[in-house]
């Protein structure tokens, strides 16, 4: 009997092992990065915010993340044409669905205007703001609003390559707006301007869009849907133990803390 007892015993756990899911293999991908701090940037503690959460989320669904960076223009098209296996940080768009994959969400940005100090550019609706110059930087988007208003006439871009270039611009009266993501913007130009001059430009109150902020796989990838799946997983995990607040808490903190000498303007 005893024997029984333990052939069954035996079997019954080269069952259960039979059974069980198998982990998934480990992966590892590279995914194109820019200068867009505190979210993301080669320099800043963990490369950023959102770069943090994006690592630590396909961590925990067995993907291992490599970062390449590229000039804004650039860190798009190359997750679209395939040199890398994908990017993050990117609101969905039909023109950009051809091309690539969508994952979750994982942060939104707050864009809004940024003006020179005591400007008066009141709006209700993007198209009362035909009279000023707006500047954008290429390569990005702005909402289905905003184009609508560009294409309508109502609104007429003035672009520069990167968001530093439009900040200046705006500080030297070249635009009258420059829409931004608000951390971003007082980010940049804490950074990059001498307090003298960072204290004539405001963003305002007022947000004209809450950008959502996905990772997207080159839509041609032998494994785009899984990598899509893992990440959606992993990120919910991340959410529900509660580490994807701590995260962007202690990030943040220290994105902030970072120090690099003002360029003399």
């Amino acid at each position: 009997m005893r024997l029984r007892s333990w052939l069954l015993g035996s079997l019954a756990v080269v069952l259960l092992a039979a059974t069980q899911p198998q982990a998934a293999p480990r992966l590892k991908i590279t995914l194109s990065n820019q200068e867009w701090p505190p979210y993301m940037g080669k320099e800043l503690p963990y490369d950023g915010i959102l770069s943090r959460l994006v690592k630590e989320a396909f961590a925990r669904a067995n993907v291992d993340v490599a970062f390449r960076y590229y000039p804004n223009n650039r860190t798009l098209q190359s997750a679209r044409n395939g040199t890398v296996d994908g990017s993050f940080g990117w609101a969905p768009t039909s023109e950009r669905k051809q091309d690539l994959l969508f994952t979750q969400p994982v942060l939104h940005a707050r864009m809004v205007f940024f003006q020179r100090r005591n400007a008066n550019f009141p709006w209700n609706d993007l198209s009362n703001l035909r009279h000023a110059r707006v500047g954008v930087t290429v390569g990005n988007f702005y909402s289905d609003e905003f184009n609508q208003q560009v294409k309508a006439g109502h609104l007429i871009p003035d672009m520069a390559p990167d968001d530093v270039t439009n900040l200046r611009k705006l500080l030297a009266g070249r635009i009258d707006l420059f829409p931004i993501d608000m951390e971003v913007g007082q980010y940049l130009i804490a950074r990059n301007f001498q307090p003298r001059l960072a204290q004539q430009l405001e963003p305002q109150n007022k947000s004209f869009w809450v950008a959502p902020l996905h990772v997207v796989i080159w839509r041609k990838h032998r494994q785009g849907p899984e990598l899509v799946e893992r990440f959606n997983r992993g990120l919910k995990a991340l959410q529900d133990s509660g580490e994807f607040d701590r995260i962007v808490a202690e990030t943040r903190a220290a994105s902030l803390a970072y120090h690099k000498p003002i360029k003399t303007q």
